[in-house]
C-alpha cells in the first residue's frame, strides 16, 4: 500500500511539475528568462534566509562582485532578519517565496495569507514590500497567478535548474558543469542558499559551484545581473504607496 500510494505521489509531482512549473507550465504568468540577444544573466536563490548557509553565499557573492536576488520564506526571515538586512544593505534584490513554502496554500482557490504575511515579515525588516514572487517548488495555478497580479506581483521563472536542492548534496563540479551546458543570454538561473523551514542549514556546495562558475563565464561574456535588472521590472513598492499588502483581497 505504501508503495502504491508512493507511486501516486511520484506520478502527481511529475504532472504537477509539467503543469504548473517552468519552464512549460504557470499558464503564462511567469517570467523565465530575459532578452536572448544580450550576453546578461541573473542567478537567484531560494529557500533563505538561514546560517550559516546564506552567510556563507553572500561572502562568495561580494568576493566575486555579484548581485543576486533572493526569494525569501516568511518564516526564516523571522528566524534571521540580520542575515536579511545584510543582504538586501549589499545590494542584493529580496523576493517573495511565500510564508511557509506550502504548495498546498498555492493550490487552494481562496486564500492569499501565505502571500501577504511573508511579504509583510520582509517589509518589516527592509522597510519596503517586494514586487517579485516564486511559488514554493515553482506550481503555480491559475487562480494563484490571479491573486498576484492583483497584488501588483510579478512571477519569476527559471530556465535553468542545478540539483543543489538534493540531500546530500551534488558536489560543486557538477553543479557548475549543469549550469555551463545548459545557460543561454538572458537566462535566469536557480540556485538554493538554504532549504526551506530549517532554523540552520549547513550549505556548502552552492557558493563552491558560483566560485568556479562566475570566472568562466565571464571568460565568455556573460555579464551578472539582478532579475529587476534583465526584466526591466520594479522590485519593491514604490515609495509613498502606503499600502500593506493584507489590504488587497483573497
Amino acid at each position: 500500500m505504501n508503495k502504491l500510494k508512493q507511486v501516486g505521489v511520484t506520478a502527481l509531482d511529475a504532472i504537477g511539475n509539467r503543469l504548473l512549473s517552468p519552464p512549460y507550465g504557470g499558464f503564462g504568468y511567469f517570467y523565465n528568462h530575459g532578452p536572448r540577444d544580450s550576453t546578461r544573466i541573473a542567478l537567484t536563490f531560494d529557500d533563505g534566509p538561514s546560517k550559516p548557509s546564506t552567510e556563507l553565499l553572500l561572502d562568495t557573492l561580494g568576493e566575486l562582485g555579484v548581485k543576486g536576488t533572493f526569494f525569501c520564506i516568511g518564516l526564516n526571515v523571522t528566524w534571521h532578519p540580520d542575515t536579511l538586512m545584510r543582504a538586501y544593505s549589499e545590494g542584493h534584490v529580496i523576493g517573495n517565496h511565500s510564508m511557509w513554502h506550502s504548495r498546498k496554500a498555492g493550490l487552494m482557490p481562496l486564500g492569499g495569507s501565505h502571500i501577504d504575511t511573508s511579504a509583510a515579515e520582509i517589509a518589516r525588516v527592509i522597510g519596503v514590500f517586494p514586487r517579485l514572487y516564486r511559488p514554493p517548488w515553482g506550481w503555480l495555478t491559475p487562480w494563484e497567478g490571479q491573486r498576484l497580479q492583483r497584488r501588483g506581483y510579478s512571477v519569476i521563472g527559471w530556465d535553468v535548474y542545478p540539483p543543489d536542492w538534493k540531500v546530500p548534496e551534488v558536489s560543486a563540479t557538477e553543479l557548475t558543469n549543469f549550469v555551463y551546458q545548459r545557460v543561454r543570454p538572458g537566462s535566469i538561473v536557480l540556485y538554493h542558499d538554504a532549504r526551506s523551514n530549517l532554523i540552520r542549514c549547513e550549505k556548502t556546495e552552492t557558493a563552491r559551484s558560483l566560485r568556479q562558475l562566475v570566472p568562466r563565464l565571464r571568460d565568455e561574456g556573460y555579464d551578472f545581473v539582478t532579475v529587476p535588472e534583465l526584466l526591466g521590472l520594479p522590485a519593491y513598492q514604490a515609495a509613498g504607496i502606503g499600502r500593506s499588502p493584507s489590504h488587497v483581497e483573497p
